[in-house]
């Protein structure tokens, strides 16, 4: 076998499946050299893959499959906690402290 081995592949665009594959192949030849062929490899590396581990499920397979299957789940949040309000109001003692303390603090500066 030589160095480079090529491929002509055809496309009927009145089927849908062959005509979303040439459209997303078109793409990607137009985004940069290279990609279209490494996509083609990486596609057929893949699909042998599976055939020769005796499954033919892919990672979207998988994807789609978690999709339906979540899609009859309903997710709930925990309840919350009965947190009192926020206290913002001193008791007299309290506000005595407090003024005792800033009177202190300005004693500092006599």
């Amino acid at each position: 076998m030589k160095n480079n081995y090529r491929i002509n592949v055809r496309f009927d665009l009145k089927k849908e499946r062959e005509k979303e594959a040439a459209e997303f192949l078109f793409k990607l030849s137009v985004q940069s050299s290279g990609t279209r062929n490494r996509f083609i490899v990486d596609a057929v590396i893949e699909a042998i893959r599976r055939q020769q581990s005796g499954t033919d499920v892919s990672l979207e397979d998988i994807r789609a499959m978690f999709r339906e299957e979540l899609q009859s789940v309903s997710f709930v949040n925990a309840p919350s906690k009965d947190v009192p309000p926020f206290q913002t109001e001193l008791t007299e003692e309290e506000k005595a402290e407090n003024d005792a303390g800033i009177l202190s603090a300005l004693a500092m500066f006599d």
